[in-house]
């Protein structure tokens, strides 16, 4: 750095006016300017010998001078210092790179001996040179066979896109056509179509009814194939699923095995028949022991004698069991009733009360009633008979054509038109309201 040296000396022919000159240049451009002192009085020329005057200013300018100077001093070694550290850093940075590139230098050629140890491996050996041709026409082998792999399994993932492509076409294809026959269909739809639909809705639930409430498959099948009959009539092809469900149900209804109800009510009224023909224990007196002649004299005539006085009963264990014409009566009357709470129990189709009112036709039968008589053992294995019998068949579920009608009427297709003026669709669903009266009456005219 260069510092501006100043002038410590002036020659002698330099005039005060100079001096004044250089003392306002030192003190800077930023000090405001003053007005220059007034002219001395003219003084002779000094000689030679005379002495100097002193300056003024010219040690702070040196101080501002060495202050400078500190401080550029003091940044070069700063930058120093800073470009010191960062040559380190790359020099550390570089000499990692190179350990590194040494450390990949030296593997690299260790592989590299070591291929060349196996290349003279080879070249040692005879027949290398075939067994690489060799190895080179299976490897060409093999390329081709994978080329053909790879031929066939594109012409394999061609042929099912087109597949595929071919299947999305016809599916809708299919669509189409169904929301055609639906919109088809559902155009023919008026007031005596929905009432059909709505009379077809109440034959399939009462068929469920019966079937379900009564045990009556017969009138089931009944109600299925008028309701059948009366979907062929709207000749629709919406209902083609229904009318399946109603033949799926006809012949599970077919297969059903019944019990023989008519047969299991003879039997029962046999028994309650054979009710008066029983005989109670103890029923037939004791026969009274015969007199010997030759004792009828003597006794006779002391019985005579005292007949008026004395009153002789004889009584066994077997009169305590006798009972009254009017006791046998209630009997069998209770007995007949029990047989009667089975009939009812049939007619219910209640296996649990059928079974119950057996177990006590046979309590009482074996409390009242003698069963080394005839007739005894023929009503007992009658009921043990009846007890065994099962009055409750399995009964199929028919409910699949009404669900699946239910949802064709509950949820019409999105295109479907404007209904004809005359009963709508949700008045046709509340015209059947009167079904439990018209149930009630059917039960009573079959009961």
């Amino acid at each position: 750095m260069n510092i501006e040296k100043t002038e410590l000396e002036t020659t002698p022919s330099e005039t005060g006016v100079k001096e004044r000159v250089r003392t306002k240049d030192r003190q800077g451009p930023d000090k405001p300017s003053e007005p220059p002192p007034p002219a001395p009085p003219s003084e002779p020329p000094a000689g030679p010998d005379d002495p100097k005057p002193p300056r003024r200013g010219g040690g702070f300018l040196a101080f501002l001078s060495l202050l400078f100077s500190l401080a550029a001093l003091a940044l070069a070694a700063w930058m120093w210092w800073q470009a010191q550290a960062g040559e380190s850093a790359v020099e550390a940075e570089a000499m990692a790179e190179i350990a590194r590139l040494e450390a990949n230098d030296s593997e690299l050629s260790l592989k590299i001996k070591q291929v060349r140890d196996e290349v003279d491996s080879l070249a040692s050996d005879g027949n290398v040179t075939a067994e690489f041709e060799a190895m080179q026409r299976r490897i060409r082998a093999d390329g081709e066979k994978m080329a053909e792999v790879e031929q066939v399994m594109r012409e394999q993932m061609a042929l099912s896109r087109s597949l595929q492509t071919a299947a999305e076409s016809l599916q809708g294809r299919l669509l189409a056509a169904e929301a055609t026959v639906t919109n088809l269909s559902t155009r023919e739809l008026d007031a005596g179509g929905e009432l059909d639909l709505a009379e077809v809705d109440y034959l399939l639930r009462l068929a469920n009814e019966r079937l379900k409430l009564f045990s009556d498959p017969e009138a089931a099948d009944q109600a299925l194939e008028v309701a059948d009959m009366h979907l062929a009539a709207l000749d629709s092809p919406m209902y083609l699923g229904v009318r399946q469900e109603i033949a799926l149900a006809r012949q599970s209804l077919d297969a059903l095995e019944m019990p023989d109800y008519l047969g299991i009510s003879r039997r029962v009224d046999k028994v309650q028949a054979a009710i008066p023909e029983l005989s109670f224990i103890a029923d037939e007196a004791p026969l009274e022991p015969v007199a010997d002649e030759d004792e009828e004299g003597w006794w006779a005539k002391a019985k005579s004698a005292l007949s008026s006085l004395v009153t002789v009963r004889r009584r066994a264990d077997t009169d305590i069991q006798r009972i009254s014409l009017e006791d046998k009566d209630y009997v069998r009357q209770r007995l007949w009733l029990q047989l009667e709470i089975a009939h009812l129990a049939l007619m219910r189709r209640d296996t649990r009360a059928f079974r119950e009112s057996l177990l006590r036709v046979e309590e009482t039968l074996g409390a009242w009633f003698d069963p080394t008589k005839d007739g005894f053992d023929g009503v007992s294995a009658e009921i043990d008979a009846l007890k065994e019998t099962a009055i409750e068949a399995r009964m199929p579920d028919i409910t699949a054509p009404w669900s699946m009608l239910r949802t064709l009427t509950n949820n019409p297709p999105v295109e479907r038109p404007a209904a004809p003026e005359g009963p709508a669709a949700g008045e046709a669903d509340t015209e059947p309201s009167p079904e439990p009266e018209e149930t009630s009456e059917i039960e009573e005219s079959q009961g």
